[in-house]
């Protein structure tokens, strides 16, 4: 045993290396709580979303098998897209004004706002000089094609979450009209076969808010056709619960098919039901999303790209829209979008090459979609709302 007392030189070092520890564990220990407070801002939210989608995935599928039988979806219709004249008579974006020389100008003694017109089946306002010969051009034509025939010219780049979109409401104006007269003139079924195909057009747009319209117009029909004690025996519409169901799988139809929800869930939401009437709704919504936030997520999200590009090759979609949104969309990265969802405020305090990796976790959550819709009719249909003595 030594009795030399140790060097000064030596408790010196001993102390540095113990405050150098020190250091490196309180470092560690602060990036592991940041890293867990950074991933607190959006792991319960995805976690709850997969939770959801995966325990409703075969209520959604069970309803959607079940709306793909009403016959709305099976009428015989003349293959064609009616781009070259929809998309040129109708505004897009949020001006209020029709295109010059377009035929839903409605004339001034007419309403022109849900407002002004709430009681529409009872309105006494003149519908007998419209012309409605433009809805009988359109039974040309099986789908629209939205993205084509455009009234500008879409860059090679489309920053979707600027990019305008025709406004549908003038087609629900017109349908009230075109009801109206039918009912008026004694001839409710060729109205309603205007109407119905007018939906078509809507629906088959493949985007989520004509899909929602489709089912407005389809909603108007309905109650033109209960307004009447004696309704023609060959005048079928679709019943309200089918509607609702429809309402509720379009207007669902993307958060099944989100980033957020797992690839396998997406893919039979996509799938399930003969057609899958949200199927190609779903498959070009998530297509935004999934383009935008490409550089960030495709990595960690690896499983939701794959089955995207496998059903953006393989599902036969009778529109390019699906196509158009992924190939032609900007991503975050050149994206001219900017805003307060592009970037939450915690992180100006955090260095941008390491918060990059928490971003799109965050963008997830804000962009993924709900299941109100589908929960709401799913209430409804338990309760009985649509138990009638009319079918």
């Amino acid at each position: 045993m030594s009795l030399k007392p140790p060097s000064r030189r030596g408790s010196i070092l001993r102390v540095v290396l113990w405050l150098v520890s020190l250091v490196v564990l309180l470092g560690t220990a602060t990036l592991v709580l940041l890293d867990w407070g950074l991933r607190q801002e959006y792991e319960p939210a995805l976690g709850q979303h997969r939770h959801d989608v995966s325990r409703s995935i075969d209520f959604f599928c069970e309803q959607q098998e079940l709306l793909a039988k009403d016959p709305w979806f099976h009428e015989p219709r003349t293959e064609g897209d009616a781009s070259p004249l929809l998309s040129r008579w109708l505004p897009w974006g949020p001006r209020p004004g029709l295109p010059r020389g377009s035929p839903l100008d409605i004339p001034s003694h007419l309403p022109r706002l849900d407002s002004e017109f709430k009681d529409w089946l009872t309105s006494q306002v003149d519908v007998s000089s419209l012309d409605f010969e433009w809805m009988r051009r359109l039974q040309a034509y099986d789908r629209w094609d939205i993205l084509r025939n455009t009234p500008f010219v879409l860059p090679e780049r489309v920053d979707w979450l600027a990019t305008p979109l025709p406004n549908l409401g003038w087609l629900r104006r017109w349908s009230q009209f075109r009801l109206m007269h039918g009912l008026r003139t004694g001839q409710p079924v060729e109205a309603a076969k205007d109407v119905r195909h007018l939906a078509w057009m809507a629906y088959r747009s493949d985007t989520i808010f004509g899909g929602l319209v489709a089912a407005q117009l389809l909603r108007l029909e309905r109650e033109a056709y209960d307004s009447l004690k004696e309704p023609p025996s060959e005048w079928r519409p679709m019943s309200h619960e089918q509607v609702a169901r429809m309402t509720a799988i379009i207007g669902t139809s993307d958060a099944f098919s989100s980033i957020a929800s797992p690839a396998q869930v997406a893919k039979r939401a996509r799938h399930c039901g003969a057609p899958a009437v949200g199927g190609c709704i779903g498959l070009a919504e998530a297509s935004i999303p999934l383009k935008y936030l490409r550089p960030l997520a495709e990595d960690s999200y690896r499983e939701a790209y794959v089955a995207h590009a496998e059903d953006l090759a393989e599902m036969s979609c009778a529109t390019s829209t699906a196509r158009i949104f992924w190939e032609r969309g900007r991503t975050l990265d050149d994206s001219l979008t900017g805003g307060p969802s592009t970037r939450p405020r915690w992180m100006d305090f955090v260095p941008a090459s390491y918060a990059r990796k928490y971003q799109a976790g965050w963008l997830i959550t804000v962009g993924a979609s709900r299941l109100g819709l589908l929960e709401g009719f799913q209430r409804d249909l338990a309760a009985g709302r649509f138990q009638t003595g009319r079918p």
